[in-house]
């Protein structure tokens, strides 16, 4: 009998440690890749805290940015608004992708904007 249950919890032991190793292996992948897969999504009538959880279930991989585009706006100021928006994590990580290419051309830049 003690062999029996001796062989009953390695085997669990080892079903529990071999999910725990591919779930880990799983998620080290996934953050190397570091890649979105999502580029946008559209929520017409939800609340923030809905839109807030299914954006970091779906993908984890960016900062999401909420734009509210009022009915009675004209299309120049809803695109003025969304690229506005948008812009605030996009420059800075075009910007960043930019210099990692040619760090002179960045510091030139912002010696011109002094």
């Amino acid at each position: 009998m003690n062999e029996a249950l001796f062989t009953v919890i390695c085997m669990a032991l080892f079903f529990t440690l071999s999910f725990i190793c591919g779930w880990s292996a799983n998620e080290i992948y996934e953050r190397s890749d570091n890649q979105r897969t999502l580029n946008g999504l559209y929520f017409p009538y939800a609340d923030k805290e809905f839109v807030d959880n299914v954006t970091k279930s779906k993908d984890k991989y960016g900062d999401w940015v909420c734009v509210n585009v009022a009915y009675d706006m004209d299309y120049p100021l809803a695109y003025e608004t969304c690229v506005h928006e948008c812009s605030h994590k996009a420059f800075s990580e075009i910007y960043a992708e930019q210099c990692e290419k040619d760090i002179n051309l960045c510091m030139d830049e912002l010696r011109r904007i002094e």
